[in-house]
């Protein structure tokens, strides 16, 4: 995945429609993703286009917050158990609404555990409580058995910065 942000970056690489039509025809019958990602569904974060993979690359679960509800959980295990995935990326951001809810004590309430807990563990920093979200979801998919790696997407730079890894 960091290899094809790193190729974004550098302006190597390119999705044409060509080889997106070619990639749905190939995946078609059979999905078998090369890694799972759990992000935010902040419209500014596609991990699809920021590391320029095609279709059937990623199964890609998305939710406000990139919060582990139960609902989330059991789709990254199916990933896991039915399609062979190894590796799940975890990916927060800068400018979090969702966080940013959880810290004005407003966080939608299927959202709000972990979303408070993140406030918590980061003592009234908005940015350490994006961090700590990040590590909260990397803690509670550690045990469906495959690697789990955590980034902080920063908007601005763009940059993708590692937060946690699976031991």
């Amino acid at each position: 995945m960091l290899e094809g942000f790193r190729n974004l970056l550098n302006g190597a690489g390119a999705l044409t429609a060509e080889s997106i039509l070619a990639r749905i025809k190939a995946t078609a019958s059979r999905q078998s993703p090369r890694c799972a990602v759990l992000t935010c569904s902040d419209s500014r974060l596609s991990p699809e286009l920021l590391t320029l993979s095609n279709i059937g690359d990623m199964f890609v679960v998305r939710i406000a917050g990139n919060v582990v509800t139960d609902a989330v959980y059991d789709s990254l295990k199916l990933a896991v158990e039915k399609l062979g995935v190894k590796k799940i990326y975890v990916i927060g951001h800068k400018r979090c609404g969702a966080v940013e809810l959880a810290f004005k004590g407003e966080a939608p309430p299927s959202l709000a555990a972990q979303l408070n807990e993140a406030v918590k563990r980061a003592g009234g920093d908005l940015r350490k409580a994006e961090v700590e979200n990040v590590k909260i979801a990397c803690e509670k998919l550690r045990e469906l058995g495959a690697e789990v790696e955590g980034y902080y997407y920063d908007l601005d730079g763009p940059a993708l910065i590692p937060v946690c890894k699976s031991p």
